[in-house]
């Protein structure tokens, strides 16, 4: 997204708006508002806004498939929700990203190859962390807020995403 993108009105040199867009689902009518990951540039120091792209949703279906793949944790928080817990390596994401790639664009890439270093999967799980969703039904009411990612640390050398 560019500061050129009608859907977007940019304010403040690289801070935008939320964007809202109506859809329908089975004849009703809803609205989902996504607010984007604001945060500060480590170059510039200045606040940006970040909207989830091709990177994003790349790294996020490399998540899901780690996920379906592999024993996740699972605990209970405070008020007995379960909490599902994926511990990775970056070098595990780019390995998932390459195959689904090779897979797709019929390529044979190594996971070296990535498209994607570290420091960029690092900045996408943030803005999948950062990003809020909200979808409301016609009449107004939040029915559902959320983010793409519940949390994201580093314990002993892994990357924790908490879905």
């Amino acid at each position: 997204m560019s500061p050129n993108d009608p859907l977007i009105t940019w304010i403040n040199d690289g801070v935008a708006e939320s964007v809202e867009r109506p859809f329908t689902i089975d004849g009703k009518s809803f609205v989902a508002e996504i607010s984007p990951a604001n945060f500060k540039n480590k170059k510039s120091k200045k606040f940006q806004s970040h909207f989830p792209h091709l990177r994003e949703a790349r790294i996020e279906y490399a998540i899901i498939s780690m996920a379906s793949k592999q024993a996740m944790q699972v605990q209970s928080d405070s008020e007995n929700n379960k909490v599902f817990y994926l511990k990775t390596t970056y070098y595990q994401i780019q390995k998932e990203i390459v195959n689904a790639i090779n897979k797709v664009e019929d390529k044979a890439i190594k996971p070296n190859d990535c498209p994607y270093n570290t420091s960029s999967i690092r900045e996408a799980l943030e803005i999948l962390k950062r990003t809020d969703i909200a979808v409301r039904n016609e009449s107004g009411e939040n029915l559902y807020i959320f983010n793409r990612i519940k949390d994201i640390y580093m314990e002993d050398k892994k990357v924790v995403i908490e879905l």
